[in-house]
């Protein structure tokens, strides 16, 4: 009975140690494995072909700076609204958006019932291309037009 107690406790004492063994191998493993993965990850290019990307951010800077905010205001109402256009974008184009974002855009009016102007100069109204009146970078010197409605007299 004593020799059967002595057996177990050797067997527990095997398996023990083997498992004390074993979990220090497999951690090492382990760390040795998250560690390559690791290294492996910051050396290797993620795609085939990657290209610098310097080339893409002065693209984009030389393209940013052709953006313009400016404001349109309603000024018999109170109403007015933001957007951004470039040089070639057309007052047209500007007198439709703003009234659309305005909410003048109702199908019993037409644009060419309305009229732009440059705020510091309501004298003629403006047309053509948005470059051609003096488009600065939005600051306080920024550019705002105002928008009237002034249908043709029949």
């Amino acid at each position: 009975s004593s020799h059967c107690c002595d057996q177990t406790l050797s067997l527990q004492a095997v398996i023990t140690f083997a498992m004390a063994v074993r979990r220090p191998v497999l951690s090492v493993f382990a760390v040795a494995a998250a560690v390559l993965c690791l290294l492996r990850t910051d050396f290797s290019p993620a795609f085939v072909g990657v290209q610098q990307t310097v080339p893409r951010q002065l693209q984009v800077a030389s393209r940013v700076s052709d953006i313009t905010e400016i404001v349109v205001t309603c000024p018999s109402v109170g109403a007015r609204t933001r957007m951004v256009v470039e040089p070639d974008t057309t007052v047209d184009t500007v007198l439709t958006r703003a009234r659309t974002a305005l909410g003048f855009d109702q199908a019993f009016l037409k644009d060419s019932d309305f009229k732009l102007y440059v705020k510091k100069d309501e004298s003629t109204p403006i047309s053509g291309k948005m470059g051609d009146h003096g488009l600065v970078p939005w600051g306080p010197d920024g550019m705002e037009l105002h928008i009237y409605f002034d249908p043709p007299l029949n």
